[in-house]
């Protein structure tokens, strides 16, 4: 059986799961339309008592809509879901929803853009499938661009992590995931911020007692960049959490750098980048560096070839982004 969404007189089915996190489901979605428009969505589905989450998500949304790197939102409201017989959907797919929802149950939803690539994640499932240095050079520095974005309309994403980060048709990365995003107030994020959530792995060290001593969301998400870049490329954590009781991490407190990386000394690694890694998960936020040097890092610009130097950062700019041939067919080779 099939399930429906009704908002209003505007209806969509729910296909199959594509995902699940801690507060929404989300599955492929059509619109029921007249034409027979047979374009896809993604549809996520909160229950009511996560509510603050799609309400944080859909504003977010909805003031960083200009940009072509972040999800876009459709629409989104409170609806119901209901069965839905519909006699010319096969059988197969009529059980691959695997949903377990009662009659007519209230929920909220959100309509948003479908990526059909995936998630970055499932291109980085171990050493194995790591991602070439110049490649993942190229896609870190698309992803920067868009935090960067967010960051100059006064944004922290505050769980940037490879889940969220999603590939469309051409690969071309796109944000998601403003659940747990937060406003800040003032130059660089200055202003401190005392409520956080989001995934532990890829958390500051200073979210540990936010609610005492308030973190920075900017300097936050930049941490949560280097955990990020250190994934795609080396195909593993570089810790466990980043806190003086873990084995590595501590040895990052300490800036004992060299030591660090003899956990990794089995791998073929660059010297650019393990310095890049140790400006961004540093322990002190003011020492990682901005998003401006992260572009101008000689590891970016050796494999990207290009000068952020003079580009203004705009509220209202956009960045719209052709992804290289080789990445295209670097993913491709690796499609899951």
């Amino acid at each position: 059986m099939l399930y429906l969404i009704e908002k209003d007189s505007i209806k969509y089915t729910l296909k199959n799961l594509l995902g699940e996190g801690v507060t929404c489901k989300c599955y492929l979605g059509q619109k029921i339309s007249p034409d027979n428009t047979q374009e896809l969505f993604a549809i996520k589905i909160f229950e009511q008592k996560y509510f603050k989450y799609y309400n944080n998500e859909v504003n977010y949304l909805l003031k960083l809509s200009e940009n072509e790197n972040i999800i876009k939102l459709y629409n989104y409201g409170q609806g119901f879901i209901t069965p839905f017989i519909n006699n010319n959907i096969t059988e197969n797919e009529n059980l691959s929803l695997n949903i377990d929802i009662p009659r007519k149950e209230q929920i909220y939803f959100e309509v948003i853009e479908y990526a059909p690539n995936g998630e970055l994640k499932d291109y980085i499932l171990g050493p194995s499938t790591r991602l070439p240095e110049k490649i993942s050079a190229k896609i870190f520095s698309k992803i920067v661009k868009t935090i960067q974005y967010i960051h100059a309309n006064n944004i922290a994403h505050c769980d940037i992590k490879p889940e969220n980060i999603l590939l469309d048709k051409n690969y071309s990365p796109k944000l998601s995931d403003f659940g747990f995003s937060q406003s800040f107030k003032g130059d660089e994020g200055d202003y401190m911020l005392y409520k956080f959530s989001g995934t532990d792995i890829y958390c500051a060290p200073e979210t540990r007692k936010a609610y005492i001593t308030g973190f920075n969301g900017v300097k936050h998400d930049i941490f949560s960049l280097g955990v990020l870049l250190f994934v795609i490329t080396i195909g593993s954590f570089p810790f466990d959490r980043a806190s003086y009781s873990d084995e590595k991490y501590r040895f990052i407190v300490k800036k004992n750098y060299g030591r660090f990386w003899e956990y990794f000394d089995f791998m073929d690694i660059s010297e650019e980048f393990k310095d890049l890694i140790n400006k961004l998960i540093c322990v002190t936020p003011s020492q990682r560096l901005c998003l401006n040097e992260i572009l101008e890092h000689p590891w970016v610009r050796k494999y990207t070839g290009k000068n952020y130097e003079n580009e203004i950062n705009s509220k209202n700019e956009s960045y719209v982004y052709e992804m290289d041939k080789d990445v295209i067919n670097e993913f491709k080779s690796r499609k899951v």
